[in-house]
């Protein structure tokens, strides 16, 4: 791309190969990663601006040194891939990350513009574990420490995480992630269409969000994960003779819980029962009684342990 005029055809990346200032003409997507351009930026005549870098300011590009034009589809300025000035004309829909820009950005004439004034930074992009750049591609990552980005179109990313606190970044159109395990976590969104769906397990911020049409959605608790013992098992376990048992059953018709007064998606009734079993069935009862309540606020079994306990931290070194 080292031409004053290249003709190209599909996809380009923007890495540090090319003469500044850079001239983009007529390109479908242009996705403008955190620190790609160590200038400034100027966005003409687009359609839909989605940006997390404020914009304003007024800009002095000079002579274009590289002008990349043809059947453009989409456009990828990497971190640290413009030593200069970038010109975006007649895009169709630009994303702009945290500090993506080092010096001025200015967008004049576009249609729609997104910005969320929040000024919660990401960490640097170089930090993050894994990610996934381009269309229609696919991203499994297992426990994250830092952060996972995804860039681009389409693209299909699975996350299983443990205990860590990590950072999401998504930016484009219509990507879908999934996100299992019991981590933190904090993200960010710019763009539109995408889908983010994360474990009932995991505590998840949204810490940014440019755009619309944006689903971040949390899985409904399994109140089976609540019930540490239940009916059956309890009767199993009496089996014979006169005992006092205490078992668990799903509160379904609840909506909020009566222990703890949370909006709660599982509560359990906590029973207990004094009778006399004859091979695990109850055939006389003297007493019962029920009316404690816990939902996945309250209950110790909401949250389980899943640190290693000191046995099976020594094997791992065996």
């Amino acid at each position: 791309m080292s031409s004053p005029s290249t003709t190209y055809s599909g996809d380009i990346t923007l890495n540090g190969d090319e003469q500044t200032p850079v001239k983009i003409v007529d390109p479908e997507n242009v996705h403008v990663k955190s620190g790609a351009v160590d200038g400034d930026l100027k966005i003409l005549n687009a359609e839909y601006v989605y940006t997390n870098t404020p914009a304003g300011d007024t800009t002095d590009i000079g002579a274009i040194e590289t002008e990349i034009s043809g059947t453009i589809e989409d456009g990828y300025l990497e971190s640290d891939g413009v030593s200069g000035d970038v010109l975006i004309v007649d895009a169709e829909d630009v994303f702009i990350e945290h500090d993506a820009v080092s010096g001025n950005l200015q967008i004049v004439g576009d249609e729609q513009r997104f910005h969320d004034e929040s000024d919660t930074s990401p960490l640097s992009r170089k930090q993050y574990d894994d990610g996934v750049t381009g269309w229609d591609r696919e991203l499994s990552v297992t426990e994250p420490e830092t952060g996972v980005s995804v860039t681009g179109g389409q693209n299909s990313v699975r996350i299983e995480n443990s205990e860590a606190v990590f950072e999401l970044y998504v930016t484009g159109w219509n990507n879908n992630i999934r996100v299992d395990g019991y981590g933190s976590l904090r993200l960010h969104l710019v763009g539109s269409n995408n889908t983010v769906e994360v474990s009932a397990y995991t505590d998840v911020t949204v810490a940014t969000e440019t755009g619309h049409e944006n689903t971040v959605s949390v899985d409904d608790f399994p109140v089976e994960d609540l019930i540490k013992t239940s009916q059956s098992a309890a009767y199993r376990e009496a089996f014979m003779g006169r005992k006092k048992i205490t078992y668990q059953v799903p509160a379904m018709s609840e909506d909020y819980c009566p222990g703890c007064g949370a909006t709660a998606d599982a509560v359990i009734e906590r029973h207990q029962e004094d009778a006399f079993f004859f091979f695990g069935y109850p055939i006389y009862q003297f007493e019962a009684g029920s009316g404690s309540y816990e939902c996945e606020e309250c209950s110790t079994n909401a949250h389980p342990d899943v640190r290693l306990s000191e046995s099976e931290r020594k094997d791992l070194f065996r």
